[in-house]
């Protein structure tokens, strides 16, 4: 073989071993689409941390309408959380829970306050189920439309329930 080929191969074989690596340039690119990526990205992933955060104070609060329509199928009368058949964690991940008002026989109604490290974040709910004059059973959840506030509540009329400053969850 020629040893003057050989040498020069040799020594391509070297020139690339140093030119190994990323410029500047590219590595500011690639740093500039990851940070571009991000930016559109956060707002969405959050948007998801927040919804499961409502999922908690949405399944209990429904859990405990459940609950009181069958406590009152039971006694005739509507009740008090700690009376329900029903686990409410005290407090939950992100929501304390209690009652809203004195439950009567014609509606029980509870609350689901966020926490305070997360009062900003994440809306407070209320629920209330009721029954009315002809025998039928009436339920709602609500939720804050802001974060901030902390007035929602639930309202009721001949057994029939409904939210006051707030959105009805279906």
């Amino acid at each position: 073989m020629n040893t003057h080929f050989t040498a020069q191969f040799l020594q391509n074989l070297i020139r690339k071993k140093e030119n190994k690596g990323f410029t500047l340039i590219e590595l500011l690119v690639v740093v500039i689409l990851v940070g571009i990526l991000a930016a559109i990205a956060m707002p969405t992933l959050l948007g998801q941390v927040i919804k499961g955060r409502h999922a908690e104070a949405r399944a209990m609060l429904g859990a405990l309408n459940r609950a009181q329509m069958a406590y009152r199928y039971e006694k005739a009368i509507f009740a008090k959380i700690q009376d329900l058949p029903v686990i409410v964690p005290t407090p939950g991940l992100y929501y304390s829970f209690a009652d809203e008002g004195t439950p009567d026989t014609f509606h029980g109604a509870q609350k689901a306050v966020a926490l305070p490290a997360y009062g900003n974040d994440i809306n407070n709910h209320a629920s209330a189920a009721g029954q009315t004059a002809s025998g039928g059973y009436t339920a709602v959840v609500c939720e804050d439309e802001e974060a901030t506030q902390d007035d929602v509540t639930t309202t009721h009329t001949a057994g029939v329930v409904d939210c006051v400053n707030g959105i009805t969850l279906k």
